[in-house]
């Protein structure tokens, strides 16, 4: 073979190469970016206010496989990944410390956090693609306003404020569970000890978020203890109505009727006694 022959074999060889690169790069899958570093992520999503994913995962749990293959894969998944959530995976075997920061109880578990890392949500065992899906569409892509409050207890723990506040933004997009946990730090405070009126605002949107989760019997301990605290409350009418509802959910129907009957009979033109009107009908 002539030197001229071997020039004109590489050229076709190496033009060869690029069009099989071309064609790779117009047929890649997409996929969601995942980090192994939560302060690498953090530091990223920090720039951009967005929600973080923390999937803990270890090479013998055989649902974490099904995961990869059946869920992460999936292109609306990816999509809805997109640019709005930051994916973090932490190996269960490897990174105890991670382990120990969120109580992972089992595997898979996925957290879902600000992006300081601070936990918003979680849920444990495999998730469908559809499900996880709809929860990352439903997450706010910008949490300017939880980072900043979360930054402030970062600095102060103990910050009532910041602590009712957060409680009050969590609630408004519906992480009840999450909410209630600074609800209930913002109570061990000296502002909510010593101030009905400020312990009875935490107690109330406590039990509000106890009725989202389904939870009336903790929905109606905390009405309980607002009504005892403050029986002249002007919040009355809508305290007796939700703890009627939190019985009723706790299947304790007497109860129930009982507290539906004294919103009737305190505040007959009110909006609650209509509300109870029509709880006390499907008893």
């Amino acid at each position: 073979m002539t030197s001229k022959q071997c020039v004109r074999k590489w050229i076709a060889l190496a033009a060869f190469v690029a069009v099989l690169g071309c064609i790779s790069g117009f047929t890649q899958v997409p996929e969601i970016r995942w980090f192994k570093n939560l302060a690498e992520a953090s530091a990223v999503a920090q720039k951009t206010n967005q929600p973080m994913m923390i999937d803990f995962w270890a090479d013998w749990c055989a649902p974490c496989k099904i995961m990869d293959a059946e869920v992460y894969q999936a292109p609306e998944l990816v999509a809805a990944f997109g640019n709005k959530m930051i994916g973090v995976r932490i190996h269960f075997d490897l990174q105890p410390e991670m382990v120990r920061k969120y109580n992972v109880p089992a595997l898979p578990y996925l957290v879902f956090t600000d992006s300081l890392g601070t936990e918003l949500m979680h849920h444990r065992g495999l998730i469908e693609k559809e499900d996880l899906t709809a929860v990352v569409k439903a997450l706010p892509a910008d949490l300017t306003e939880i980072n900043r409050l979360d930054r402030i207890l970062e600095e102060d723990k103990n910050h009532f404020a910041s602590l009712q506040e957060m409680g009050q933004k969590l609630r408004a997009i519906g992480f009840f569970e999450s909410s209630n946990g600074f609800y209930e730090r913002a109570l061990k405070q000296n502002e909510a000890k010593k101030d009905v009126g400020q312990r009875e605002a935490v107690l109330y949107e406590m039990a509000l978020n106890s009725l989202e989760l389904q939870d009336g019997k903790t929905a109606a301990a905390n009405l309980e203890r607002c009504l005892k605290d403050n029986p002249t409350s002007a919040r009355r009418p809508e305290l007796l109505l939700n703890l009627g509802h939190a019985y009723a959910l706790d299947e304790k129907k007497d109860q129930a009727r009982k507290s539906l009957n004294s919103v009737i009979a305190e505040f007959p033109g009110s909006p609650a006694a209509a509300q109870a009107r029509a709880l006390l009908q499907s008893l």
